[in-house]
């Protein structure tokens, strides 16, 4: 347990091919970090009538040695949205490429 405060950031996805919805998760949890402490879904609604899943992911950030920066989580947090966007079908809503 680190005695550093940690940080929270939350993504949402947006995902018209169903099947994409696994390999968005399997990139998701495995991705691995130094800073990254936890990743969970937080909401998750399918849409049928738009043909969508919109799913949320909490992502919490925190070092064992040191206070992060808000400049260290959004580095992470990046490479983040382009694993997660690089995805066919896979955008973030609100976000621009």
């Amino acid at each position: 347990i680190s005695e550093f405060p940690s940080s929270v950031r939350d993504l949402s996805f947006s995902i018209k091919d169903y099947n994409q919805l696994i390999v968005l998760q399997e990139k998701l949890e495995n991705f691995s970090n130094d800073l990254l402490r936890e990743v969970f879904v937080f909401d998750y609604y399918k849409n049928d009538k738009m043909k969508e899943i919109k799913i949320g992911y909490r992502f919490i950030f925190q070092s064992y040695t040191k206070t992060i920066t808000d400049e260290e989580v959004s580095n992470v947090i990046n490479e983040i949205i382009f694993l997660g966007t690089s995805i066919e079908s896979v955008i973030i809503p609100g976000l621009q490429k």
